[in-house]
């Protein structure tokens, strides 16, 4: 039974974020135009771009020979390419360019189309940008095999009528792709840091936690954020753009709120940040904490070395001492330090990076 375009759509869109969905798009469409082989192909100059990225009837074997050797023998390829035929939108029958004798006069014919079986295309497509941060050029092929009526122009014509929906539905899938890609790369560099991080957002819930998170306080996660206590206001002054610390637990851990964004409304009429949570051991890593809020605040190499001093709760003078400094050059970078971490005095700035075992006050300046 033929599918009706309707279905077509909502599946389409139905399959965003869904990577194993785009196959059975691709046969819902080889229904609908009546074909019996359908592939979503990337197009270009090398072989990976000749890769299939999903598929309907088209054999793994052919897949791989059309992969490793034939596309570049591919005459509905190249003489697509040399009239510049496959532009963004354009929906082409295959008989238009290359005629079936001609075809047929070829090895790509005779030795590979013959497997598949095909003879008859359709072809539409999608994206051509060569932007690597864009949906990379692609195509939809269909085929009828040999025997079969050829593609007409209403075969055209219904597929240009879906086309909009296609490309709409496939660009929103390839942008959360990315965007998966993206976040499993940082999700893995997270995850080698060897202090704890965790990402709360908005409505109170830990968007993510790295191992170190994870190992440190295993208790959250199976109970869930506190709703009161130093942790709680802790987070909560964070979410309010109060950066702050404290000491969590009978193991002393020392925790770091940062504030990550602008402030949102949540779905409690709250409006909140997104906060980043420290996890550390003072006693056993104080270099990772520093290390962090360097990076956290751009600090330049000398304000960073004020840091491990700031944590150890050294005053200006034993600064200047420690690190062989004129009192002015220590003041000037402190003043440089309270600039770039929104702090207006030393006492503000302890707090901030964790030295003291409270919250930040949010009543106060």
């Amino acid at each position: 039974m033929k599918t009706e375009p309707q279905n077509i759509i909502f599946s389409l869109y139905e399959a965003v974020g869904h990577e194993d969905a785009w196959s059975g798009i691709v046969k819902m469409l080889c229904s609908y135009l009546d074909a019996n082989i359908g592939i979503f192909v990337f197009i270009g100059e090398g072989q990976y771009e000749q890769d299939v990225y999903a598929t309907h009837n088209f054999s793994e074997s052919c897949g791989k020979a059309y992969a490793d050797y034939w596309w570049q023998h591919n005459i509905w390829l190249s003489t697509g390419s040399k009239q510049g035929l496959f532009t963004k939108g354009a929906v082409v029958i295959g008989t238009d360019h290359v005629s079936t004798a001609q075809l047929k006069r070829t090895a790509f014919y005779r030795d590979f189309l013959v497997t598949m079986p095909a003879e008859h295309l359709l072809t539409a497509t999608l994206f051509e940008s060569n932007n690597a941060f864009d949906t990379p050029p692609m195509a939809l092929n269909f085929f009828r095999p040999p025997g079969a009526k050829a593609f007409t122009q209403a075969d055209t014509n219904s597929l240009k009528a879906l086309y909009p929906h296609i490309q709409k539905a496939f660009s929103l899938h390839w942008e959360w792709r990315s965007m998966r890609e993206q976040l499993s790369t940082y999700h893995a560099s997270l995850d080698s840091m060897d202090f704890g991080v965790m990402l709360i957002n908005p409505a109170r819930r830990v968007q993510h936690a790295n191992r170190a998170a994870k190992n440190l306080i295993p208790d959250i996660f199976s109970a869930g954020l506190p709703v009161s206590g130093k942790l709680a206001q802790l987070i909560d002054a964070a979410a309010n753009t109060k950066g702050g610390a404290t000491v969590f637990g009978k193991t002393r851990i020392m925790m770091m709120a940062l504030p990550l964004s602008a402030p949102v409304r949540n779905t409690s009429g709250e409006t909140r940040a997104s906060v980043m949570l420290m996890l550390v051991d003072p006693e056993k890593r104080p270099d990772a904490a520093a290390d962090f809020l360097s990076n956290a605040f751009a600090l330049s190499k000398a304000e960073s070395r004020l840091v491990p001093l700031i944590l150890q709760g050294k005053t200006p003078i034993e600064m200047g001492q420690t690190l062989n400094l004129k009192m002015p050059t220590v003041r000037s970078q402190l003043s440089n330090i309270f600039a770039k971490t929104g702090t207006a005095r030393q006492q503000e700035l302890i707090r901030l990076l964790g030295t003291l075992p409270q919250v930040v006050d949010t009543h106060t300046a």
